[in-house]
């Protein structure tokens, strides 16, 4: 058994990993953490048929089997992702030849390169906002670990770097950026998220809805700020299930 409940991250790549590790300092110690890296957006990989919520109830025991963790001894998973435009009317996904084969996020949509890569991010869009729409109502996984989902957009690095489409170069350099200074100034970390325009004030719920209006999605945003409080929540929650036993 574990010395310490754990609390899960689950995060697409190494410089999400990076650029969150400072979250272990706002984490109570008699808790551990766990960053678990998908590899990936596990909300937009073709040829799945599984439905989402068994897709992420798969990476969670995908992280079971890797660190013996046992279901009870994880109290909750906090999922990151981005929101890559996704709420965005179909008429603001438009094509401009002159742009290459990846998407240009812009701060009014999202151009392509021609007529079927419109038409796959159009398809793209429908099945991950349908994804996010049910991950974000969702408060547990597997019948009791709690659950939650916190969103940047349109991207990690637009959020991080106010750029939103970085190459894979800038965005390690960016992200080992980022953790030095966290390092070097310890509240770094909590103000960045904190004391900025682009954190949604509101509820988790509220702030789930302000994403899904007009081009917010492509637009510099981030809910990841309410994790100081829900981290506080979670604790006083956790205290109150332990007293009523």
């Amino acid at each position: 058994m574990a010395e310490k409940k754990a609390i899960v991250f689950i995060v697409e790549g190494v410089s999400d990993e990076r650029t969150i590790a400072a979250i272990r300092n706002y984490v109570p110690s008699k808790y551990s953490v766990y960053v678990h890296i998908t590899r990936g957006d596990m909300f937009t990989r073709p040829g799945v048929r599984k439905n989402v919520k068994t897709r992420v109830t798969d990476q969670v025991r995908k992280i079971m089997n890797e660190t013996k963790y046992r279901k009870q001894e994880i109290l909750a998973v906090i999922q990151l992702t981005d929101t890559d435009g996704v709420f965005v009317d179909d008429r603001n996904i438009e094509v401009n030849a002159s742009v290459g084969r990846d998407p240009v996020y812009r701060e009014s949509g999202i151009v392509v390169a021609n007529p079927g890569i419109q038409q796959y991010i159009q398809k793209r869009n429908k099945i991950k906002a349908s994804e996010l729409r049910t991950m974000c109502s969702a408060d547990v996984i597997m019948n009791g670990i709690y659950y939650f989902i916190f969103y940047f957009s349109c991207n990690l690095d637009h959020v991080m770097h106010n750029n939103r489409n970085m190459t894979i170069e800038e965005k390690i350099n960016q992200s080992r950026a980022f953790e030095r200074a966290c390092r070097d100034q310890p509240d770094h970390f909590y103000h960045f998220f904190h004391d900025q325009p682009f954190a949604v004030q509101g509820s988790i719920d509220g702030t789930w809805d302000f994403i899904e209006r007009g081009a917010h999605s492509v637009q510099r945003y981030s809910n990841f700020h309410l994790i100081f409080d829900m981290l506080d929540t979670l604790e006083q929650q956790k205290a109150l299930e332990e007293n009523a036993r």
